[in-house]
Formats: C-alpha cells, structure tokens, sequence
C-alpha cells in the first residue's frame, strides 16, 4: 500500500513539473513573434546625452 501512495505522488510530482515546464517555453502570445514593435516599450521623450565632462 505504501509504494502505490509514493508512486501517486512521485506520478503527480511529474505531471507538476512537465506542466511547469510546458508552461515556461510556451509561447505566450502569437502575435509579439510577429516582430511589429508592437510590444516594443515607446521610445523616450528625448534621447540621453552624455555629459561633457563625463566624455573622454
């Protein structure tokens, strides 16, 4: 009786980390590996400047 609680639970162990797993590589959602930018943060008021005296 005590190997089939343990094989119910190393089973359900597996089924946790696959679905974990699966989870992790899925792709969450088709339309950002489409590449438009969509997705992309907006681009900054202005750009950075680096100060004069830090240049060099």
């Amino acid at each position: 009786m005590q190997e089939v609680i343990i094989g119910i639970l190393f089973l359900a162990a597996l089924f946790f980390m696959g679905r974990k797993l699966y989870r992790q590589y899925k792709a969450k959602d088709s339309s950002c590996a489409s590449g438009c930018d969509k997705c992309s943060p907006a681009p900054s008021a202005k750009p950075f400047k680096m100060p004069d005296h830090l240049k060099g």
